[in-house]
């Protein structure tokens, strides 16, 4: 492979495949600022993070979009409350 391997992370692909990224990962049902994962959710994060820089390796035409779901994404985790709280 020649050049640097790029992939974008979007919450909103229809917009994002305007701009043709060459991959575009999608992470279905996160809100938008959660492109990782809600906050202090560490694991999922590092498993969205790993999908979505696996796909540079797919060499797929550009454009493609590939979607997955997260089971453990809850969309909202207020557990950052308690860790401030706690200091």
């Amino acid at each position: 492979m020649i050049g640097i391997p790029t992939i974008l992370i979007s919450l909103v692909p229809e917009n994002s495949k305007q701009m043709g990224p060459p991959r575009i990962f999608t992470p279905k049902g996160f809100k938008l600022g959660n492109c990782l994962g809600g906050p202090f959710q560490v694991e999922l994060q590092r498993e969205v993070m790993r999908d979505a820089l696996s796909r540079w390796e797919a060499r797929e035409e550009a454009g493609t979009l590939w979607e997955r779901e997260y089971a453990e994404y809850t969309g909202y985790d207020d557990s950052w409350k308690k860790v401030l709280e706690e200091g």
